[in-house]
């Protein structure tokens, strides 16, 4: 996964996570939580 790619999944999950802010706090942990933990575990598997 190049540098772009990283940036444009980091921008969209921002944009997920802020948007579901307005809706409910807590989803929008949960889903933040899940983001960054499947992407976490994307780079480590990588490695």
């Amino acid at each position: 996964m190049n540098d772009k790619t990283k940036g444009i999944i980091a921008i969209l999950a921002a944009f997920f996570v802020l948007f579901s802010a307005m809706i409910e706090p807590l989803v929008s942990a949960v889903i933040a939580i899940g983001i960054l933990s499947c992407i976490g575990i994307y780079k480590v598997s990588h490695k």
